[in-house]
């Protein structure tokens, strides 16, 4: 096998360090072109991060001027809702109103015919009256005549002087004088009848004639007051008809307002509990004093003197009776008054007035098949109008409620009345008052043309009572 010579050997070597040589330049390349490689990808990170960062900051701005459109239009959805069921609710106290405008004139016009009823009895009795007068002047007039043809013979034609001069004898002549004086006497009561009777007969006519007037007046003010009422009647319909395309709205409206009103109902049941059970420890901590009292009372009379006990038995009776406290006397004689005044009591305003919700159950004035339940009325006044006690008794709480803004509690023994919606109160819890004392303000909406309301209720305790049974 022949030999390769050692140039040979050298040049294959090179061949190789050169082929290394340039594969590692290949792959490292020049410091130049890393540096640039790196500066470029730093530049592309860098505005991939930009980009990223611009639309970060574009999604950020995109969502804040979302969430302002939004809350706007929240807003604004929301004070459309309030002034909605702002506008629902005049319309309701509207259509409540009207229904107490058309409840007073039905039984405005129930008075007026029975008064026109009664005007007609009364004007055919006093016409059978004034036939009958008639009937009994013209019968006095007639015997009248009759009496003074009979009874008058000789004086039409002679006269008195001779009719007495005529007589035979003096004792004749006695008895046509005595016979003329009673005849001049009766027929002087005669006369005087008949004048009477024509003056009755004037009066009767003149009453007859005012009656009449009466009547006429009744029947025009009956008519101007039905009139009234079926133009009331119309609207209302009108008004029942609109708003119960409102159906869903006048639910959601009923529904907070019996949430109102329970929460008062609470509020009223919480004090009114609160208050007995202080009213039952005070009378429980007197009875324990009074014992006290009659026990410490009894160990001292065991070691009086002998004179000591010849005391009579009343006084001995009248000392050992229980001693009843004026406070539960003063509330039980205050029960049995507030009591025995029933359907006599003060109204709780003065002026007029009109009902517009009354007592306990009652048809929702729009929705069908729906009630509404009130604990007591509610009274629709002039601005201004001052609530007023409607007996005497003790301011027991005074307190706020949401719809019905200041509330006053006045006990009268066993009994409470509320007045609920005043807008200034002036009493104080635990001041006493008297019957027609002003105890505050009624609230006037400026929302609802300044509409004033009064709640008033009546109360046995925690049982609720018709007011307008209580009231004059």
């Amino acid at each position: 096998m022949p030999h390769s010579s050692p140039s040979g050997n050298l040049l294959k070597q090179c061949r190789s360090l050169a082929v290394l040589l340039l594969v590692a330049i290949i792959s490292a390349g020049s410091p130049a072109d890393a540096q640039t490689r790196r500066k470029n990808t730093k530049t592309t990170t860098t505005r991939k991060t930009a980009t990223k960062q611009k639309t970060a900051t574009r999604t950020l701005e995109s969502v804040r001027k979302d969430k302002s459109t939004t809350e706007k239009k929240i807003s604004e959805t929301a004070t459309r809702l309030n002034t909605n069921t702002k506008e629902l609710q005049r319309q309701i106290n509207r259509l409540n109103s009207l229904n107490g405008d058309i409840e007073a004139n039905r039984s405005k016009v129930r008075d007026l015919r029975s008064h026109i009823d009664s005007l007609g009895t009364a004007i055919s009795t006093t016409a059978d009256s004034i036939k009958i007068l008639e009937d009994d002047l013209e019968a006095m007039r007639l015997a009248y005549a009759k009496a003074l043809r009979e009874l008058q013979p000789h004086a039409a034609s002679t006269g008195e002087l001779s009719f007495i001069f005529s007589a035979k004898s003096f004792s004749e002549a006695y008895s046509r004088i005595r016979y003329l004086r009673r005849f001049s006497a009766w027929r002087e009561r005669r006369a005087e009848n008949i004048r009477r009777g024509i003056d009755r007969i004037a009066a009767q006519r003149a009453r007859l004639t005012s009656l009449r007037h009466s009547q006429d007046l009744a029947y025009r003010k009956a008519e101007e007051t039905q009139t009234t009422l079926s133009r009331q009647q119309a609207e209302s319909e009108k008004m029942v008809t609109s708003l119960r395309k409102e159906d869903s709205a006048l639910r959601a409206m009923l529904k907070e307002q019996k949430r109102k009103s329970a929460a008062l109902d609470r509020e009223l049941d919480r004090l009114i509990a609160a208050e007995q059970a202080r009213i039952a420890r005070e009378e429980a901590e007197r009875a324990r004093r009074e014992r006290e009292k009659e026990k410490n009372k009894a160990k001292g009379s065991s070691g009086t003197k002998a004179s000591d006990t010849g005391r009579s038995a009343k006084d001995v009776a009248s000392a050992n009776a229980p001693t009843r406290t004026a406070a539960s006397t003063s509330a039980s004689a205050l029960t049995g008054s507030f009591e025995a005044n029933k359907g006599r009591l003060l109204f709780p305003v003065a002026g007029s007035y009109k009902i517009v919700r009354r007592f306990g159950r009652q048809p929702h004035p729009t929705l069908r098949h729906v009630e509404t339940e009130n604990s007591g009325i509610d009274i629709e006044v002039s601005p201004g109008t001052q609530a007023r006690s409607i007996f005497a008794g003790k301011v027991s709480a005074i307190f706020r409620q949401d719809g019905f803004n200041s509330i006053v509690m006045i006990r009268h023994g066993r009994y409470i009345s509320i007045y609920a919606n005043l807008s200034a109160v002036t009493v104080k819890q635990g001041d006493s008052v008297k019957t027609g004392q002003n105890i505050g303000t009624v609230f006037s909406d400026p929302d609802d043309s300044n509409r004033t309301t009064l709640h008033f209720e009546i109360r046995n305790e925690r049982q609720k009572l018709n007011p307008s049974q209580w009231v004059r």
